[in-house]
């Protein structure tokens, strides 16, 4: 399944909420690897944001929007693998992509494009070190009107 890049824009940018007010479970040391339902405000479209944290790596977080349940809209990468660019994509063509970075959809490539965070097209800040920081600021950026409470532990 795929979509044209203003489906996927739109998508991305329509408001959003959970579906459930449990807290977010963060964890500051211990792996994660966990789903959240969210939902249009319109309760339309259905999305899934993931939440995860490595298990060799524990400095390693990823942030992830989908909708559909399979298509990805969205994925933050902090202190990630590198990740190279497809030869014919429309941001650094074939170029290697360091450390934090942002893939984002685009129509014919999927979410195989990566963006360096302070060339990310709509991302506000280019830096990023805390975790709850950055699942905030990527909520924010995913549309996300309203969230539960973040509770952490070790």
């Amino acid at each position: 399944m795929s979509l044209t890049q203003v489906e996927a824009d739109t998508l991305l940018q329509m408001p959003k909420i959970f579906v459930q007010s449990d807290p977010i479970e963060f964890s500051l040391m211990e792996p994660m690897d966990y789903e959240r339902e969210l939902r249009s405000v319109d309760r339309r479209e259905g999305f899934l944001l993931t939440v995860e944290r490595g298990n060799r790596n524990r400095l390693r977080l990823k942030y992830q929007t989908r909708a559909r349940r399979v298509i990805v809209l969205a994925r933050l990468e902090l202190n990630g693998p590198r990740h190279k660019n497809p030869p014919e994509c429309p941001y650094k063509p074939g170029v290697w992509i360091n450390g934090t970075h942002l893939h984002l959809y685009r129509e014919g490539f999927d979410d195989k494009v990566a963006y360096e965070l302070h060339e990310a097209p709509g991302w506000e800040d280019g830096s990023l070190t805390d975790g709850i920081v950055a699942l905030e600021q990527f909520m924010r950026f995913c549309s996300v009107e309203q969230w539960p409470p973040i509770q952490t532990s070790l």
